[in-house]
């Protein structure tokens, strides 16, 4: 039977996923509740003028996706770089170069060029590390005087919060400062469309309609009709319900927020959105030569960007005319959002003037466009309210969320387009994760009890209680030694860290690595913050020597076979393996040969990938295993731990099993202590405010020392018992679990051997299980490096 898929919306992200569903021979349907597709990236005509959203710029230093591109839509591009400013002064006739640059600080006025570059001097990467806001994140970063400048007021107008109020996870990662003044996309491909951003999703529509796929414009889903977790019904704002079988998927694209709705999930994410102002002018250009778009962060102007589209393609330019776009970022119901379209011309229109960048007898017309939902509003609590909205959509195993609203994460073209294929690859390929899931009939039998240098785990005695410092030390010294101090007054019983090589643990060349915004630093990719927060040997045998003398143990999660013999050289009593490894049988067996006890978290696993994990720890002597009951999502959600898992896991394998929990707060790791738990793994930090990935779902020292005095019940964290895969783990299976790359480049018909074979993440590849297995085979063709191995390379 023919797959289907039913997609809801039809921007970027809907258009792409089906259209490539298409291609491998499913039936698509796709549900638009606005008469026109595109989204935010379309393209309409207004009187004389093509108009899109705002100076969508189609860039992407992935060259797989530039020769995407290429192949698809080459001429359909305008191709050059793309220039802008920041404008200041009560006369806004102060223009900066961005983005930031030794050369044009050079340029500033004496004194203030001499405070910023001693700034820049004394900088003191600590600062960065226990950041607690947006503001004290970019004043470590760049300093007080660029921060005031150029990171002060702009992101207040763009989120409409103070920088004190938005979290260190908001700011940018780094600010980049280039050497000489350079072009925006500086080191990308990029370009814009000849008849604006929605030429590109003009095509794709063909090729959509083309392939037999379905878009129904002005036809969109109110509800979806279900019953105990299946979908049955699609029921349109207008038109006959669409029956949907349980075999059929359905991808949301839509806001999270009214996807919850629909679902009768409560949900009270809000987005940020941006109303443009279209103003023609009887003139050539407005803007000034050389500059393609201006960000003004004035308080007294409606506006925080400038751009002119003739600017970007003078394709079908009408010749004494031109047309500005004025972007406002605004929330429902605030005086934006409820100003009348002629009142917003008219005062956008003034303000402009007010800029001396136009006369306002040049002006012809006016025109509003407004896209309510842009921004994800990432106020303090967010991630909490996120897992559990994830959490409750994901009962619904036929459903998945993709798009910067879909997902609550924003992104830009090329982001979209790169998930879209993932998510094609996970519904499609062969080669997915949950397609090589296989279980065998066996357990192997491990010992009841394991002796944790000393301290007795299993059976009646005291659960373990772990401290998991993690990567919450932000790369400082400093903080990780507070952290092993706080572990000591909280009373754990051990803190644990992790020890890697950022090159061996994820490659820089696909999957999320590529899901980050790199143009001007504002996101990390994943290897970029591995690369940031990887300790040394000096560092970590500080810490070891540190801990031992505080009289608390101290471990840590090994990734590689380096880091083991890391270890080893510091006389670790015991090991933990990370979720992302179970599936890593060379890894697994190196550590066991050290014949010292092993924590195993068993995240993304079925009993029987756990089976065989502990078969392989067993064949090289290893009888000491703790099992530890994980979901691998960060945050989880409550609902989603299936607390009696542990129960099963336990019964199942005759071994020590704990909790490592990543929730918020530590009601869960209250009832799992309850439940039998015999070891607790909880993520620990000093303050959820700092920057970083895991602080917000961590415990600070005075939580962690409440979480054996006190617990609460809740009946729906308990769970069925069953040890599956969660739908909320899929995108982590397929962005970080390990399978098997090419260390080198691998010519066709090359013998392959080990030296060949790396295992990273993320997943793409053969799993780790099947090395023995290629190691001697030919390669079928070239395989390049850092590229996974499959079935069709050998």
């Amino acid at each position: 039977m023919e797959p289907k898929a039913y997609i809801l919306g039809a921007g970027v992200s809907g258009l792409v996923t089906g259209w490539k569903l298409l291609e491998r021979g499913w039936s698509v349907k796709i549900f638009e509740r606005e008469p026109f597709y595109g989204g935010m990236a379309r393209t309409w005509r207004w009187g004389d003028f093509l108009l899109d959203v705002g100076p969508h710029i189609y860039h992407t230093p992935d060259s797989q996706l530039v020769e995407f591109w290429e192949k698809e839509f080459g001429d359909l591009f305008v191709k050059r770089d793309f220039w802008c400013k920041n404008v200041k002064g009560a006369n806004f006739d102060a223009y900066y170069d961005y983005p930031l640059s030794y050369e044009s600080i050079a340029g500033y006025p004496a004194e203030l060029r001499r405070k910023i570059f001693a700034e820049l001097e004394h900088l003191n990467p600590e600062e960065k590390a226990k950041a607690r806001n947006y503001k004290e994140y970019v004043i470590a970063l760049v300093g007080p005087t660029l921060q005031k400048m150029f990171c002060e007021d702009y992101p207040k107008k763009l989120w409409g919060l103070r920088t004190e109020e938005m979290t260190a996870s908001w700011a940018p990662k780094r600010i980049e400062l280039r050497q000489k003044i350079t072009p925006f996309y500086h080191g990308q491909w990029n370009a814009v469309g000849k008849l604006g951003t929605g030429c590109v999703y003009d095509r794709i529509y063909q090729k959509i309609t083309s392939l037999g796929g379905e878009v129904r414009l002005g036809e969109g889903v109110r509800e979806l009709e279900h019953h105990n977790g299946t979908v049955g019904r699609l029921l349109l704002d207008r038109g006959e319900p669409v029956p949907v079988n349980p075999r059929d998927i359905i991808v949301s694209t839509i806001p999270i927020s009214v996807l919850s709705r629909m679902l009768g999930v409560p949900c009270t994410l809000a987005f940020r959105g941006v109303t443009s102002v279209y103003l023609a002018f009887r003139r050539e250009y407005v803007l000034p030569e050389g500059i393609d778009w201006l960000y003004y962060d004035s308080p007294e102007l409606f506006f925080h960007r400038l751009s002119e589209q003739k600017k970007f393609s003078a394709v079908c330019a009408v010749p004494g005319k031109t047309c500005l776009t004025a972007e406002i970022a605004y929330s429902r119901s605030d005086s934006i959002d409820q100003m009348a379209p002629e009142e917003l011309i008219r005062t956008v229109l003034e303000q402009v003037c007010r800029t001396g960048l136009v006369r306002k007898e040049e002006f012809i017309d006016g025109t509003v466009n407004r896209q309510p939902a842009v921004y994800p509003l990432l106020h303090k609590d967010y991630q909490h309210e996120l897992a559990q909205a994830q959490n409750r959509l994901g009962e619904f195993s036929q459903l998945y969320s993709i798009g910067t609203t879909g997902e609550f994460n924003y992104a830009d073209s090329q982001i979209l387009f790169l998930k879209a294929f993932d998510l094609v690859d996970i519904l499609t390929g062969q080669y997915s994760e949950l397609s090589q899931v296989k279980r065998k009939q066996y357990v192997a039998a491990l010992n009841t009890t394991v002796s944790l240098n000393g301290k007795i785990i299993g059976g009646d005695h005291r659960p373990y209680m772990i401290a998991e410092a993690g990567l919450n030390h932000n790369g400082s010294l400093e903080l990780a030694l507070q952290l092993v101090d706080r572990a000591v007054e909280a009373g754990c019983d051990a803190i644990k860290f992790q020890t890697y090589k950022s090159s061996s643990r994820i490659s820089g060349k696909i999957k999320k690595v590529r899901y980050a915004e790199t143009t001007l630093g504002e996101q990390e990719t994943l290897l970029e913050m591995f690369q940031r927060l990887e300790i040394s040997y000096e560092d970590h045998k500080h810490l070891f020597d540190y801990a031992r003398r505080c009289g608390i143990e101290i471990f840590s999660t090994p990734f590689d076979c380096e880091s083991v013999d890391l270890l080893e050289s510091l006389g670790v009593n015991f090991y933990k393996i990370a979720s992302f490894d179970l599936c890593n049988i060379p890894l697994l067996r190196y550590v066991a040969s050290t014949k010292k006890p092993m924590i195993l978290s068993t995240g993304m696993s079925t009993l029987g990938q756990i089976e065989e994990a502990l078969d392989a720890i067993r064949g090289e002597g290893g009888g000491n295993v703790i099992l530890l009951h994980c979901i691998s999502a960060y945050p989880a959600a409550p609902e989603d731990m299936n607390l009696n898992a542990i129960k099963t896991l336990k019964e199942s394998f005759r071994v020590p099993v704990g909790l490592s929990d990543h929730t918020l707060g530590i009601q869960v790791s209250l009832i799992a202590l309850s439940l039998g738990a015999n070891a607790i793994e909880r993520h620990f930090t000093l303050s959820r405010a700092m920057e970083g990935p895991d602080h917000i779902l961590s415990s600070e020292p005075e939580e962690m020392r409440e979480l054996v005095h006190s617990a609460h019940i809740i009946s729906r964290i308990l769970g069925d018992g069953v040890k599956k895969i969660e739908p909320c783990e899929y995108e982590t299976i397929n962005a970080q679990r390990k399978s098997l790359y090419a260390r080198v480049d691998i010519h066709q018909g090359e013998v392959i051997t080990l030296d060949m074979v790396a295992i990273k993440g993320p997943g793409g590849g053969l799993q780790p299980r099947y090395l023995d297995v290629i190691v001697g085979r030919m390669a079928k063709r070239a395989i390049k490096a850092d590229y996974p191995i499959t079935w069709d390379d050998i």
